[in-house]
């Protein structure tokens, strides 16, 4: 039996990728299948080890529980780490990856509001294999469609072009969710500075007043709710009040919230009055907002420009032109 070989069947104006071993031919529908086949049959594969290995941990613990019935009074040993934050951090501790990168992912981690330990090392894991599935694509679209057949320099730069793109695409992903996310703070930031000042002025202290705060925004606006109760723990363990603050307008990323902690600063240590000063900021926040909201009502003209000239104005001109042109057709049928 001969070995695998690749040969190229036209198939009208199309050219299908198809390979032959022996007198078997698999198309590149085929391939596709076959590799969609061949992943789920890894991720089930994956999936039911990890659930034979917890039934498994689960029969030890038993049995050690029923030898030892004292064993859960003993310190309990560091579970083990999964695979994809294994495969995370062995890409992180190599030159790859350098300190300035790691701390630029996880800034952007926090603005997309995902926090917790492993969040680094399953983002790293997520970008080598969109780096890695990447280039197979576009080799598949290059040999499909025919694109640049004599010129392997091009084909090799177009892959590795390839695996940047996807190794840049878990970063866009974030940009997107950290970009909505900043969004729904600033819109419900104003809301909560209202209530943070009527709180102050029934008499709360700070840290009580954004706790409140806190608690009645988590169903209205959680993101913004989340951000307050971080800032009011952060609060409760540390005495350094202005670090809680200035770590609040890091992770919220929002420009309008450093006036915010700087009244709030001003406010723990000289003793200024909290509610006027955050009315003002409130006020503002909202005219800032006003002023966004009108900036994209004033470009929806020009944005309506092209669907208009695509679809609604050759319709016009068919209503319109239409009667006129049947009308002309008879008239010139009927002659002189």
């Amino acid at each position: 039996m001969s070995g695998p070989s690749v040969e190229y069947f036209p198939s009208g104006t199309d050219a299908l990728l198809t390979v032959s071993i022996g007198e078997m031919r698999f198309t590149s529908g085929d391939i596709c299948i076959l590799a969609i086949a061949v992943i789920a049959a890894a991720l089930s594969a994956l999936n039911l080890g990890r659930i034979a290995q917890s039934e498994g941990r689960q029969k030890r613990l038993l049995e050690v529980l029923r030898r030892d019935p004292g064993f859960c009074s003993k310190p309990l040993l560091t579970p083990q780490m999964p695979w994809y934050q294994w495969l995370g951090a062995t890409v992180a501790a190599t030159r790859v990856i350098g300190t300035a990168a790691q701390e630029k992912l996880l800034e952007a981690l926090l603005a997309a509001g995902i926090k917790g330990h492993g969040h680094l090392a399953a983002l790293l894991t997520a970008k080598l294999f969109s780096a890695i599935l990447s280039v197979p694509l576009c080799w598949l679209v290059l040999e499909w469609r025919h694109f640049f057949v004599g010129a392997s320099l091009i084909r090799l730069a177009m892959l590795l072009g390839a695996a940047v793109l996807g190794w840049r695409a878990p970063d866009v992903l974030l940009s997107r969710l950290a970009a909505r996310r900043r969004t729904r703070l600033e819109t419900g930031i104003p809301d909560a500075l209202d209530l943070l000042v009527i709180c102050a002025e029934a008499g709360l202290s700070l840290d009580h007043a954004i706790e409140q705060v806190s608690r009645a925004l988590r169903s209205s606006n959680p993101e913004v709710a989340e951000e307050f109760a971080s800032t009011a723990a952060e609060m409760r363990v540390s005495t350094l009040r202005d670090q809680a603050f200035d770590n609040l307008a890091r992770r919220a990323g929002v420009e309008s919230l450093r006036g915010i902690v700087a009244a709030l600063n001003q406010s723990v240590k000289f003793g200024t009055p909290l509610s006027g000063a955050l009315r003002a900021v409130a006020t503002e926040m909202r005219t800032e907002r006003m002023v966004r909201f009108e900036e994209r009502a004033a470009r929806l003209p020009v944005l309506l420009t092209m669907p208009l000239m695509t679809f609604i104005l050759p319709s016009l001109m068919i209503v319109i032109g239409t009667p006129l042109a049947l009308r002309i057709s008879d008239m010139l049928a009927r002659g002189p």
